[in-house]
């Protein structure tokens, strides 16, 4: 975002760096837009009045996700928050938790090689590996991770099977990959990270052969808890979590960026706090 005004932030983490933020869905200037009720000042939940995109403003630079807000490093931290916010609720998702590791949950690697060919899988966000490890023998795994530590211990683990991971935001690793590289892709919990979303799902369009297939998982801010629960909603991470998607929003952005998207008949329901969808390069 060149030119947007820069400065620092204390956090709980230590002093953070910022930058004031254009919607990242259709551009607009948006300056003199308040924060809206869910807004923990100075980071602001903004609702473009153009195209009515929710985003937080002002933004952590890249350099801080990678360092004082990296995932590892600011997960124990936003635990603590939740359990002292809304401790019933937050034990109730603990158990949760517990529930899907014994009885499963959506498998994301499983279902992009459903969706694509036997190819280059590509997990954008990937942390340390993750649901990349679990693809099957026609695939091979890269990945692109912000936080060095993470995209180290992933870069180990992908050459074992011929692939690597790019340690650099998404969109500068996407660009480092030819045309028509990738069979499909992965964004489990990513894209609501993203400040640049838009321009990343253009690139990864690029990156990906005619029909491939990209698998999305998002906060839904359309959802009926987030209107019930306010500005305790379980999809709120400040800063991290620097966009709010509806299905209106997320079908909207990923069309211009070249896809079409696909919901399926559970992917966004109102009572579930997270959005699924397929999007396929046009």
């Amino acid at each position: 975002m060149p030119g947007s005004a820069r400065f620092t932030i204390e956090t709980p983490l230590g002093p953070v760096p910022v930058q004031s933020r254009r919607c990242p869905a259709c551009d607009a200037a948006n300056t003199d837009v308040p924060g809206g009720p869910y807004s923990r000042p100075p980071w602001l939940i903004k609702t473009c009045p153009s195209c009515e995109f929710v985003y937080l403003d002002p933004v952590p630079l890249h350099e801080a996700l990678n360092d004082t807000l990296s995932w590892e490093k600011s997960r124990e931290s936003e635990n603590r928050r939740r359990a002292s916010e809304r401790p019933r609720t937050y034990r109730l998702s603990q158990i949760f938790r517990k529930r899907n590791r014994i009885f499963g949950r959506r498998n994301i690697a499983e279902l992009v090689e459903r969706r694509s060919r036997p190819g280059n899988i590509v997990d954008i966000g990937c942390a340390e590996g993750g649901p990349a490890l679990s693809l099957g023998p026609g695939s091979v795994p890269y990945g692109i991770e912000i936080s060095s530590g993470l995209a180290a211990a992933a870069n180990e683990r992908f050459a074992a099977r011929g692939g690597r991971c790019v340690n650099a935001s998404a969109l500068e690793g996407l660009r480092s990959f030819p045309d028509a590289f990738f069979a499909g892709a992965m964004m489990r919990s990513y894209l609501e990270h993203e400040v640049q979303p838009k321009e990343v799902l253009t690139e990864l369009a690029r990156t990906l052969e005619p029909r491939g297939a990209v698998i999305v998982k998002v906060p839904n801010y359309g959802s009926l808890n987030r209107r019930v629960t306010g500005y305790k909603w379980c999809g709120f991470r400040f800063p991290d979590h620097v966009n709010y998607f509806t299905v209106q929003s997320l079908g909207k952005m990923a069309e211009e960026s070249g896809f079409s998207v696909d919901f399926g008949p559970f992917g966004a329901i109102p009572t579930s706090d997270n959005m699924w969808a397929t999007l396929r390069r046009r």
